[in-house]
């Protein structure tokens, strides 16, 4: 193993501010009472997760990337994202972010925060315009992501430390050697939970993962 250290974040709610990806384009394309259907039927075990990006999907198609773009980046940080990132690379930690929510916002903060990687999911285009989805991660998918990169990276599970808000962050926890619960959504998530903060300042994590250690 080296001596690198590792943390994965979810992105909505927990790197920017707001209720998430996908809700802030349904929001603005007026879709958000259909998709709430969809959420339902997921949760009532209707369809599946893919099923449900798939769905939400299909009442964007045609929309031009432009659009989805201007959407998402007015995406505001969480307080205290980017202080929180530089002292995290100045310990020699890795920073990715894990999200279910869409690689275009991903990418943005990546890019802004200068993170190492983002693994979100991708809207597909043809001829810049909506066509589908390329689901990349699913509802327990963070998990699995995240040991396949500790793996590849020769990481110490002990050296990586998830921060989510909800329950699809449950299988990053348990990929994780320390998870922290950032404004946790679902308390259902508090179980999986070594540290719990509801206080919107990313700041906030950076004494817990010194202690940590």
């Amino acid at each position: 193993m080296t001596d690198k250290r590792l943390v994965a974040f979810d992105l909505d709610g927990v790197l920017v501010k707001g209720t998430g990806s996908w809700s802030e384009i349904h929001k603005v394309l007026g879709t958000d009472k259909i998709s709430a259907g969809h959420g339902v039927d997921f949760q009532n075990g209707k369809i599946s997760f893919d099923e449900w990006a798939k769905k939400d999907t299909e009442l964007w198609k045609g929309v031009e990337l432009e659009k989805i773009k201007k959407i998402l980046y007015k995406t505001r940080l969480m307080k205290g994202a980017g202080d929180t990132i530089n002292a995290l690379k100045s310990l020699n930690y890795d920073t990715i972010i894990i999200s279910g929510g869409l690689q275009i916002l991903a990418d943005r903060i990546r890019d802004e925060l200068g993170m190492d990687y983002a693994i979100a999911n991708r809207l597909l285009f043809n001829n810049n315009q909506v066509c589908g989805i390329e689901q990349r991660v699913d509802f327990e998918g963070k998990g699995r992501i995240l040991e396949k990169i500790i793996n590849e990276k020769r990481i110490d599970k002990k050296d990586t430390v998830a921060v989510g808000d909800y329950i699809n962050d449950i299988p990053l926890f348990k990929a994780a050697g320390f998870s922290v619960a950032f404004n946790p959504k679902d308390d259902r998530l508090l179980k999986y939970a070594d540290a719990i903060i509801l206080d919107e300042d990313l700041t906030k994590i950076l004494p817990l993962l010194e202690n940590s250690r």
